[in-house]
């Protein structure tokens, strides 16, 4: 439950440092003659309700609480320290954004279930595809329907290269599911896996369209449309215009605002027809 503690010597063993056992504890050191202080107690404060935690507070103009400079070595403020285990977890010094900050505190208030997804998403984003997978499996055993761990499980099969087990994940989202947009786009990718995992390609034009397709598997979306678009220049008619629909894809996976998608289509008007 969120408190709002005023720390001292006194009460700091049992406050702070029994307490960080069981849940870290936040301490903020301020002083009221420092101006960015008191608007950044306010945001500790909320952000003590958001994420339920005890906010200790130590007023460094009462001078029975100098010892605390010495102590934790403050040499500014605002300066706040996460204790945990009865030890150090984080300082942070200096203003942070509230939306920093809060992304740094919440590190050490997420429920374990939180804490797990937040591991298996670290995992995929780092191609520890092995890794996420049985991760995946457990949570997807106490709930099948979560359409969060299905997508999480889509991208890690096509990361194994699993194309066909994403396929049947991402074909089962239905519009209004939530993370429809995202396997929506997977699913375009699709081409572009199934290609990547081809072996003993045949023909110049095909290997090019072919090492372009790793590109775009690998989520190295400049590389893919600079070799499609090379393909485009050279061979424009090559396979029912196959390198051009490709980079149509890729625009509409990355999204008609992204910067890759003003550039590369504007050279793709250029190499069609001028």
């Amino acid at each position: 439950m969120a408190q709002i503690l005023d720390i001292t010597l006194d009460n700091f063993e049992t406050t702070v440092m029994k307490a960080s056992a069981e849940r870290a504890v936040v301490v903020s050191f301020f002083s009221t003659q420092v101006p960015e202080c008191a608007p950044y107690e306010a945001i500790l404060e909320k952000l003590s309700k958001e994420l339920d935690f005890t906010l200790g507070k130590v007023n460094l103009d009462q001078p029975e609480n100098e010892a605390f400079i010495r102590s934790f070595q403050i040499r500014s403020l605002p300066d706040v320290r996460v204790l945990s285990q009865g030890e150090m977890a984080d300082v942070i010094q200096g203003v942070l954004p509230e939306d920093k900050l809060k992304e740094r505190l919440g590190k050490f208030f997420m429920t374990d279930e939180a804490r797990a997804l937040q591991a298996i998403e670290d995992a995929i984003l780092e191609k520890r595809f092995e890794e996420a997978k049985p991760a995946l499996d457990a949570g997807l055993s106490k709930n099948p329907s979560d359409k969060h761990l299905l997508l999480l499980l889509a991208q890690t099969e096509l990361g194994l290269g699993n194309s066909e087990q994403a396929k049947t994940i991402l074909t089962s989202f239905q519009e209004g599911d939530e993370g429809y947009l995202k396997a929506k786009s997977l699913l375009e990718l699709m081409e572009f896996h199934l290609e990547a995992a081809k072996s003993d390609i045949q023909g110049e034009e095909a290997i090019r369209f072919h090492e372009a397709c790793v590109f775009a598997s690998k989520e190295e979306y400049r590389e893919a449309l600079q070799a499609f678009l090379s393909l485009v220049r050279e061979f424009p008619d090559w396979n029912n215009s196959r390198a051009s629909k490709a980079m149509l894809t890729l625009f509409n996976v990355l999204g008609a605002k992204h910067a890759l998608t003003w550039e590369f289509r504007a050279k793709l008007n250029n190499a069609l027809f001028v």
